[in-house]
């Protein structure tokens, strides 16, 4: 029964993820003379895996039928949020960390999953009534409360997908378009504000240097500089594993993470970044798909969030490889190092498993469970 259940996992869309999974492996192994990131990364893949096969067992109509659970889910991330404000670890002026022994644990991500959820269950209950202005303002409300705590850290970054999360499915769930002008209109009067006062000097300067580089090149557009020369570097067939100099010789600052895009495209070349875009694209597509045969609001909207959070990430990140968009410190979703971004994806995606081994297994349609 356990092996029938596991057969129907969407195995395509797991061999995607363990493709580009692999591609960031291989940068941490040729970092000359230590490996333990590479250990460390293919441990919390290990782990990332069992709890996604774990989690494909779970009855996520919990999740929808409960509103306890969910707003317990919630509770618990703000708490989380608040707490590490006092006693979290402080890296580079940021508190964004739990100290964990060895590890270090970065609630706003586990948030991210939550969030979705939330709204998910939020805005299926209320899809024929969302035009209403109660209804946007109380989800907002639901969303501003992490976001404000996020600030506080402050992580512009995880602040901007959270707020992507509520504004990809407030348009997604139905809106006038009356609403979408509004809404936009206040989103940009609130970076106004953001920018005024609430981001930090440092945060000014990187959105600064990616619009006027030549301003500062030894210092806030230096890093997104160096990526684009290793991006550029690569050539076709790459330079070899180890054998990016942009890379291997301190050029590239924190290609294990920021930059990991960067560092592959060096070193695969431009062959290596066709294959990793293209599982991506193999990514997204499974994931639509399941979107397209979840059997209810809840299902749809949740699968939607996780696409919004994956696909955020990646464009953040791979953008600010290019030189497009300015240096947020976003990981690159399965790529980048790290545990807590990996196995909250591996949360989300668990999810997302069990809604589709659901539909295999009873073949539902949407008529069938709405």
């Amino acid at each position: 029964m356990i092996l029938n259940h596991l057969k129907r996992l969407d195995w395509p869309l797991l061999g995607a993820i363990a493709l580009v999974f692999v591609m960031g492996l291989a940068i941490f192994y040729a970092d000359p003379g230590d490996h333990r990131l590479f250990w460390r990364q293919l441990a919390l893949g290990a782990a990332g895996l069992v709890l996604v096969a774990c989690l494909s067992f779970f009855d996520w109509r919990i999740l929808k039928e409960n509103s306890f659970v969910v707003i317990g889910l919630y509770v618990a991330g703000i708490l989380l949020l608040f707490v590490l404000l006092v006693v979290g670890r402080e890296v580079r002026g940021v508190i964004s960390w739990f100290k964990l022994g060895a590890f270090n644990f970065e609630p706003v991500e586990l948030v991210k999953i939550i969030l979705a959820v939330v709204l998910a269950k939020y805005f299926s209950t209320r899809y024929i009534e969302l035009y209403r202005w109660k209804n946007i303002i109380i989800s907002a409300l639901y969303t501003l409360a992490p976001v404000a705590l996020v600030l506080v850290q402050p992580d512009l970054g995880s602040a901007v997908i959270l707020l992507l999360i509520w504004f990809g499915l407030v348009l997604v769930s139905g809106i006038k378009v009356k609403q979408f002008f509004l809404i936009t209109v206040l989103a940009l009067a609130t970076l106004v504000l953001l920018w005024s006062y609430g981001l930090k000097d440092y945060q000014k300067d990187r959105v600064v240097s990616f619009i006027y580089p030549e301003r500062d090149p030894l210092g806030g557009a230096y890093q997104s500089q160096q990526a684009i020369i290793a991006v550029g570097s690569g050539g076709f067939w790459g330079k070899g594993l180890g054998g990016g100099t942009q890379t291997r010789l301190g050029f590239l600052p924190e290609h294990q993470t920021d930059f990991i895009f960067a560092a592959i495209a060096e070193e695969w070349g431009i062959s290596g970044v066709l294959i990793f875009l293209s599982a991506w694209l193999a990514i997204f597509w499974r994931l639509y798909q399941t979107l397209l045969a979840a059997p209810d609001n809840f299902s749809r909207l949740f699968v939607t969030g996780f696409i919004i959070i994956l696909a955020s990430h990646f464009i953040i990140n791979i953008g600010a490889n290019l030189g497009f968009l300015p240096i947020t410190g976003l990981p690159l979703p399965f790529v980048s190092y790290g545990g807590s971004n990996l196995i909250s994806l591996a949360l989300g995606l668990g999810l997302v498993q069990a809604i589709r081994i659901r539909v295999f297994r009873y073949n539902l349609g949407p008529e069938e469970s709405d």
